[in-house]
């Protein structure tokens, strides 16, 4: 499976899952679609290009790490300009984020 389209299929899997354990349906759950097929191969790519750039294992990591932040970031404005602050944009994209990156360490410690 592509180097991109692995993390974007099992992050927007679990994220869906998620978001509708928090209450969204329909056009929300679209729109974490959507969020995600941007935000998602952006972080890979960035990921990628630090990694083969700086060449040590421990970076791919930390890139996560750094970039990670700014990922939430971007998806609690989206979420806060689209779905309202009664939605609690911030904790929906914390939520959303720390499943996706748990499901994700889970998935490759399984497979």
């Amino acid at each position: 499976m592509s180097v991109f389209l692995k993390p974007l299929l099992l992050t927007i899997v679990i994220e869906l899952f998620l978001a509708y354990l928090f209450g969204l349906r329909r056009k929300e759950l679209l729109l974490t679609v959507f969020v995600n097929m941007i935000s998602n191969p952006l972080l890979v790519l960035l990921s990628i290009l630090i990694y083969r750039q700086l060449g040590l294992q421990e970076f791919y990591l930390l890139t996560y790490l750094l970039l990670e932040p700014v990922v939430i970031l971007a998806e609690y404005w989206i979420y806060r300009y689209y779905l309202g602050r009664d939605r609690h944009p911030f904790v929906l994209s914390v939520l959303l984020n720390t499943g996706s990156i748990l499901g994700g360490l889970l998935w490759n410690f399984i497979f």
